[in-house]
């Protein structure tokens, strides 16, 4: 009866220890926003502008992403994609900023919304994908903003 117990609390401490080496933490919660966005060049011919995205670490510990993918639609229209491959480093709980450039694909659109004079902001969402290591595999996560932005300095 007592290897039989012995047997039990041997087993059910190995049990604790393997399941503690294995832990998986996940990253939570990542929130971007759109600060600002600006033409890239002299013009807006260029079809390109530089969008700063603000980051928003809601996590206890630091994450670095190698590769960051947004997508922006204004007003409901999809009008570009960035792609950065510049590595971001988020502190626990904390926001960092950064530039991607935008390359328009829908510049009618844009041309539209810089014409119409009335005002010169438009709401937009963000999808996102922030990509990093964890260990020998690669993880995504997604992120979505909604918000108004200042097409000023486009009209400019």
């Amino acid at each position: 009866m007592t290897s039989l117990r012995f047997l039990s609390v041997f087993t059910l401490l190995c049990g604790l220890l393997a399941s503690g080496c294995q832990t998986r933490y996940s990253i939570g919660e990542i929130s971007v926003a759109v600060v600002d966005l600006k033409p890239a060049g002299g013009s807006m011919l260029e079809s390109r502008a530089v969008m700063t995205v603000r980051y928003f670490n809601e996590n206890v510990v630091p994450i670095a992403f190698t590769s960051t993918t947004h997508k922006l639609y204004l007003n409901g229209t999809y009008v570009g994609k960035a792609v950065s491959n510049q590595a971001v480093g988020l502190p626990p709980a904390s926001t960092t900023t950064q530039d991607v450039v935008v390359f328009f694909e829908n510049t009618r659109l844009l041309t539209q919304l810089l014409d119409a004079g009335r005002s010169q902001s438009a709401t937009y969402k963000l999808v996102s994908t922030l990509t990093y290591q964890k260990g020998d595999d690669t993880e995504r996560v997604p992120a979505e903003a909604t918000g108004t932005i200042d097409l000023g300095a486009l009209a400019r």
